[in-house]
């Protein structure tokens, strides 16, 4: 399995005005590092992003796209220069920390097992408000590095 995560995943003190420029930012990302084209990822965030907003709490957006056309599973994290307006969150925080969830729609059990304990461990609000105070790719990596089998 390729890491899922790693410093190459990384992007910090991003200047993006709102969740459509983030969204196509992330996608960008995510072709430059040949997880998938930015059209197919683009599209399977807005896809989600119609169910329901994929904003949390304390500044925290979680976006997924999962498509068999996505090669590999992967977690992009985008730090904003500036909170957004337009990302609906549970607590209506503005969102300044994007963590992209990046799923193929055949991947196997083992990258949804290690994608879902990643967002879990976002559940506790000590461990939110900590990332809001990183402001190095290291530490950030170090904060949420996934453990994951080779």
């Amino acid at each position: 399995m390729s890491k899922i995560f790693t410093k190459d995943n990384i992007f910090l003190n991003e200047d993006l005005k709102t969740q459509d420029d983030v969204l196509r930012y992330v996608a960008s990302k995510a072709q430059e590092l040949q997880i998938g084209t930015k059209d197919v990822v683009y599209q399977a965030f807005k896809q989600r992003e119609v169910a329901a907003s994929t904003g949390m709490q304390d500044g925290i957006a979680m976006p997924h796209a999962i498509s068999e056309k996505i090669k590999r599973a992967a977690v992009i994290y985008v730090g904003l220069e500036k909170p957004l307006n337009d990302w609906i969150t549970f607590d209506d925080t503005k969102v300044d920390k994007i963590i992209a969830m990046l799923v193929p729609s055949d991947g196997t059990k083992k990258h949804l097992e290690v994608i879902s304990e990643f967002a879990t461990s976002l559940v506790d609000e000590e461990k939110r408000r900590k990332l809001s105070k990183l402001n190095t790719v290291e530490d950030v990596y170090d904060f949420l590095k996934i453990n994951e089998e080779e």
